[in-house]
């Protein structure tokens, strides 16, 4: 059982599970004897999976933080109807050895634990189900009356079989009605120990690769059932040499099949210039989204409190110059709540990177604890003052998050440094920017006071923040709404995310996507106090700044327009954004991209599928 939410029409393909099962069945006499009688990969009513199970001699759960409450309910039951049926637990959603006779005293129902990695572990069980039932000489385990020693690692993963290419997705995939998304797993393990990554830990460090020939068939399956978006599992892709035979290949099979249709990856930590290009070749094959730049902070003492070094300034803007003269897009990936950081150095740091001409996307996460890092253990707790509270999982884009109240995610938020106010005023920052500046709304505006008028962003949006908190408007509406909204998430009143009803029903955005969304009838109102506010706080000619506005309202994708269409400025204003002089003359601009029948849609292919890529920029063509 390995339960995934449904997001955009797709779910996830059963990979963690599928790779154990097809270990299992090279045991032939575990072929012989067991038969997977269900395979249940969705989340659905806990009745619905329960009425399919029989009589089951063994259940075992992928249990990670997303699903752990309903395979709880589903287990407990289980047991209930079924007091002899073995129930399994495995997966990074369970505690590690230190903290496992809590657990298993508290969920009397599970009878076995599996710790690391679980193929040969699982394989052992039901070996040893069908000769007397001595779990307690299984390596990697955990009971109520037994924990063994931890089970080596798999060293050469390529000799591991796998379930696309034994055929064990084929009949799934087949009769199934669900739109899959994959995962392909070129190599397993991470040389890093952040200590707020599951996979951190020690066990982990170590590599173990996939041969290229088994990826490039896995790869096949991927196109040959048409499976429009897969994950590479891979922690650091781009850190090893036949990463580029890979990129090589899967780019080539998009360009003749059309399939997979999109990819995301994990790039290698301080590698950006070497994988500069492998992401070239992916972005021309359409496949790529942008290369991840994952600093996670630019707060120094919270990259040392979770072990992590990024590369220094310096060397991050010689990274932002190189991919912008490339032409590549790029995002950068930020952590809110991590220990050491403040919301003045949270927003500092997006300051410095705005300061340095970065206009790709940045993507601010919240920080989740999970069960198996450091913030989970007391003495780090102690140390670093973290503040964590339960909610429903952090997720977005669910067409039924009322589905997750009762599931649960543990919550950085605060620490010595960040207050539970302080938190909440830092997430406020986030909705903000990430509207203001990464959605598009108001970065033309911003790019070009930068070059016209030499006004800092960081400056920029530093006033217009203070401004938008104190002053009636509509944005000063959406910060209270989102205000309201994120204090009933931590008190675990509400799902994560806003619903817009009257738009787009029933889907839980993010709070910047759903403000987004509202903009659309709210448009001459923002954009007329956006005007007032630059009038108040710079110097600028009243006319340049009409021709700003009017250009940055034109600038980004909206459904409510029809392209293409041509529309006369005063000035050069997509030149100065390419760094040329501003210069008066009159220029005639032809403005394309594609339309869109309803707000759902547009909502679904730029706020959300094309964020990473600034899918909201229109072309523009100087006639």
């Amino acid at each position: 059982m390995e339960l995934s939410d449904t997001f955009g029409g797709q779910v996830k393909l059963p990979y963690s599970t599928g790779l154990i099962w097809s270990h299992c069945l090279l045991n032939k006499e575990i072929k012989d004897n067991f038969r997977l009688s269900g395979w249940f990969y969705k989340r659905e009513e806990d009745s619905k999976i329960i009425k399919q199970i029989k009589n089951p001699d063994i259940v075992a759960f992928s249990n990670f933080v997303w699903n752990t409450k309903i395979n709880h309910r589903v287990a407990k039951t289980i047991k209930e109807l079924y007091p002899n049926c073995l129930i399994i637990f495995g997966g990074l959603g369970n505690p590690n050895k230190k903290n496992v006779k809590a657990y298993l005293k508290q969920h009397d129902y599970i009878d076995l634990i599996v710790n690391g990695e679980g193929e040969i572990t699982f394989e052992h069980i039901l070996s040893s189900y069908l000769h007397g039932r001595n779990y307690e000489e299984i390596s990697g385990l955990s009971s109520k009356n037994f924990i063994t020693k931890d089970r080596d690692r798999i060293k050469d993963i390529d000799t591991m079989p796998s379930p696309y290419l034994d055929g064990l997705f084929d009949k799934l995939v087949m009769e199934s009605e669900d739109t899959f998304e994959g995962v392909i797993e070129s190599t397993r393990g991470c040389p890093y120990q952040c200590t707020f990554c599951e996979i951190g830990d020690l066990y982990f460090q170590k590599m173990s690769m996939q041969s290229n020939e088994k990826v490039f068939r896995e790869l096949d399956w991927l196109s040959k059932n048409k499976i429009d978006f897969f994950y590479n599992a891979d922690s650091n892709f781009g850190l090893l040499k036949n990463h580029g035979e890979i990129v090589d290949y899967m780019s080539q099979l998009k360009m003749d099949t059309g399939y997979p249709a999109n990819m995301m990856v994990d790039w290698a930590k301080s590698k950006a210039d070497k994988v500069v290009d492998l992401a070239q070749k992916l972005t021309d094959a359409n496949l790529l989204k942008g290369i991840t730049i994952a600093l996670q902070s630019m707060n120094v003492d919270a990259l040392k409190a979770i072990k992590r070094k990024n590369v220094d300034n310096n060397k991050l803007q010689d990274f932002i110059n190189l991919y912008k003269d490339k032409n590549l897009k790029s995002y950068i990936e930020l952590i809110l709540g991590l220990p050491k950081e403040s919301t003045q150095s949270f927003k500092d740091g997006i300051y410095k990177i705005l300061d340095m001409g970065f206009t790709d996307y940045v993507n601010i996460n919240a920080m989740t604890a999970l069960p198996n890092t450091p913030f989970f253990d007391e003495s780090y707790i102690k140390e670093y003052g973290i503040k964590i509270v339960e909610t429903t999982p952090a997720f977005f884009h669910h067409e039924n998050a009322e589905d997750l109240i009762d599931e649960k995610e543990m919550m950085v938020v605060g620490s010595e440094t960040m207050s539970v106010d302080d938190y909440i005023e830092a997430s406020l920052f986030k909705w903000y920017i990430s509207f203001c500046e990464y959605l598009g709304t108001t970065n033309i505006v911003a790019n070009l006071l930068n070059k016209i008028y030499d006004i800092k962003k960081s400056d920029f949006y530093d006033r217009y923040y203070n401004y938008i908190k104190t002053n009636d408007s509509f944005l000063n509406d959406e910060y209270k709404i989102t205000k309201k909204s994120l204090q009933k998430i931590l008190k675990k009143e509400q799902c994560w995310g806003r619903k817009v009803e009257d738009k787009t029903y029933n889907i839980h955005w993010e709070f910047q996507e759903a403000t987004a969304i509202n903009l659309l009838e709210n448009k001459k109102s923002f954009y007329d106090n956006l005007k007032e506010f630059i009038s108040n706080n710079y110097k600028v000619d009243t006319n340049v700044l009409n021709n700003i506005i009017e250009f940055q309202i034109y600038k980004v994708s909206s459904p409510d327009i029809t392209y293409p269409f041509t529309k006369k400025f005063d000035y050069n204003l997509e030149q100065v954004l390419s760094g040329k002089q501003l210069r008066n003359g009159g220029h005639e601009y032809m403005f394309s991209h594609k339309n869109f029948d309803n707000v759902t849609t547009w909502a679904k292919e730029i706020l959300w599928w094309g964020r990473k890529n600034k899918s909201y920029e229109v072309t523009i063509v100087d006639l």
